[in-house]
């Protein structure tokens, strides 16, 4: 039996791509057939692409440009899943208004980059997302979806489906002492928390997190559950990273 493929660094995407083709593959059938109408920040975004040549010569080489070999050339359906920038767009508009579900696989927790995983990386790509016009628009439909799950209409995720919500028995197994951890009231809705947002920052109970070491100035504590992504030693007060 194959082990789990390790997070990519900062587990923001897992590394097994079988799982992220997995996770477009659903938001594509999601969004298949007629059209939808796209937010207003994503038609902005389309009518930035579609009203300045160089970026309309991009926004179609970062998909051509994509290898046409495997891994990158087909999906587990056999099929390439985000096929140019309007299906990219259709995918960003639906992103827009869903909050992350539990997987006990891996967390998909920045689907932006889980559609652009293969398309960013092309030279074409890279030369689109360096647009200074292109970064304002995706500041402000990233500020949008910020808002989004800020919102009580976000906390749809918060339920007790098994294996989807994020007090379901899959999600509480991976969070055993979850009520005792972390401030929260079982007999509210959404467990009193108010939006995703609110639960993904929610506050621990007092004394269940103590920092360690207040008063010493040697030792550094971890801010929050991340992983660290480099430990270096000796190091200069100008140096190289």
């Amino acid at each position: 039996m194959n082990q789990p493929a390790p997070y990519r660094i900062g587990r923001w995407l897992p590394s097994d791509h079988r799982i992220l083709d997995d996770w477009v593959r659903a938001l594509v059938a999601d969004v298949h057939g007629a059209e939808r109408q796209l937010h207003p920040l994503v038609q902005e975004l389309q009518d930035l692409i579609e009203g300045d040549a160089h970026l309309y010569m991009r926004a179609h080489q970062m998909f051509t440009q994509i290898p046409k070999r495997a891994p990158f050339d087909k999906s587990p359906t056999g099929e390439p899943q985000v096929r140019d920038y309007r299906v990219m767009l259709q995918l960003i508009s639906a992103v827009m208004t869903t909050a992350p579900v539990f997987d006990r696989t891996a967390l998909v927790g920045c689907p932006l980059n889980a559609i652009l995983d293969w398309s960013m990386g092309t030279e074409g790509g890279v030369a689109f997302f360096l647009s200074e016009k292109i970064n304002r628009q995706l500041k402000k439909i990233l500020n949008e979806w910020g808002r989004f799950l800020s919102s009580r209409d976000s906390a749809y995720v918060l339920t007790t489906d098994p294996h989807r919500g994020w007090f379901g028995k899959d999600a509480m197994a991976a969070m055993p002492d979850f009520e005792a951890d972390f401030a929260c009231d079982p007999a509210k809705p959404h467990r009193g928390f108010a939006s995703w947002d609110d639960f993904f920052t929610r506050r621990f109970r007092p004394g269940r997190r103590p920092v360690a070491s207040p008063g010493d100035g040697a030792v550094v504590v971890n801010a929050c559950e991340s992983a660290p992504y480099r430990i270096a030693r000796g190091v200069k007060a100008r140096d190289r990273f």
